[in-house]
């Protein structure tokens, strides 16, 4: 496929770009963190708030979870194990998980007080969310100059090319951080648009809209939609541009051709990812070994509903998948 001006580009980022960064952005790296000392970036006050919120006691002892997108799906296990218990016959205790961390939760359980159990659901995730963004917009910025003087590994070759638009699912702003760092301090060109479809935590200016949440496997049920991704990009007035942007009466006819750096294609993004890989003209997705190779193919297996949906266009050439490590397969065209 030869590349002509009749195109446009897009680089789409998830966390593997931070991670490549030598940040530490997983979710156990933000738990952790609140084990040591925290006195540069948190009060004691706050440091002992967030410890004791359940959603941070839940996962501190489930640090094994696959990444940001088994974080989120555990969340989906939290709300449907509710979901389910409060719509059929309800056991007279709760999970022992849910019995051991969400305490309040116990308290209105026997009481049979649903719409009292969503909202105080809702204020754990929200406390998480500010455990996050103080995480974010505090700690990760100290971060920086450490990545920077280290020998890291992270991916000069994506800052090579310009991009007319740029795509974040993570809530940092590390393309633009390195990317001033680049051609000798001179910077790199920046996007004509650029979207944080996820939110973006507060250290990028203004104050954070962190999208954190769930899948939407019921839609008929309301009781949850607080939870669903769709509503909470909605709710915080994110990402209705990306749209826009394959739209050809309202963006530009040239066609999209899209580099994906660092996502897993987990499901959990579903809706965006599949707008993404359809309406582009193509699609370089990258992977870092063979495991990770491997992993995408069955996460765009599980997107396209069958194998056959996938391999179509894996082999006409619409979906690549791209060794970030070899030379030659860095810019394809």
């Amino acid at each position: 496929m030869v590349m002509t001006s009749s195109n446009r580009r897009m680089l789409v980022v998830g966390n593997g770009f931070d991670l490549a960064h030598g940040l530490p952005t997983r979710y156990q790296d933000m738990l952790d963190a609140l084990s040591r000392d925290t006195s540069s970036w948190l009060s004691p006050e706050d440091r002992e708030r967030y410890r004791d919120n359940p959603f941070i006691k839940y996962f501190g002892e489930y640090k094994d979870l696959p990444g940001w997108t088994g974080f989120e799906n555990e969340i989906q296990q939290i709300v449907n194990y509710l979901c389910k218990e409060y719509n059929s016959d309800r056991s007279p205790k709760l999970h022992y998980d849910i019995e051991k961390f969400f305490l309040d939760i116990r308290e209105v359980w026997q009481k049979g007080n649903t719409k009292q159990m969503w909202k105080i659901l809702q204020r754990d995730l929200d406390e998480l969310i500010s455990y996050i963004d103080v995480y974010l917009s505090k700690y990760i910025p100290s971060q920086l100059p450490k990545a920077l003087s280290t020998d890291s590994q992270y991916p000069r070759f994506i800052y090579k090319r310009h991009y007319d638009y740029f795509l974040s699912f993570n809530y940092t702003n590390t393309y633009f951080d390195f990317g001033k760092m680049m051609n000798d301090g001179n910077g790199i060109v920046v996007p004509t648009e650029d979207q944080f479809i996820h939110g973006c935590c507060s250290a990028i200016g203004a104050s954070q809209n962190i999208v954190l949440g769930i899948e939407d496997n019921d839609p008929s049920n309301l009781d949850t939609i607080y939870f669903k991704k769709y509503f909470q990009r909605i709710q915080k007035k994110t990402g209705r541009e990306v749209f826009d942007w394959f739209d050809e009466e309202i963006s530009s006819p040239k066609p999209i051709v899209t580099n994906i750096f660092g996502h897993s294609l987990d499901t959990t993004d579903k809706d965006i990812l599949m707008l993404i890989l359809e309406k582009s003209q193509y699609t370089n997705i990258y992977y870092y070994n063979q495991a990770d190779y491997e992993q995408k193919i069955i996460n765009l297996v599980r997107l396209y509903g069958s194998p056959e949906e996938f391999t179509k266009r894996y082999y006409n050439h619409k979906i690549r998948l791209c060794d970030q490590t070899a030379e030659d397969e860095q810019l394809p065209d």
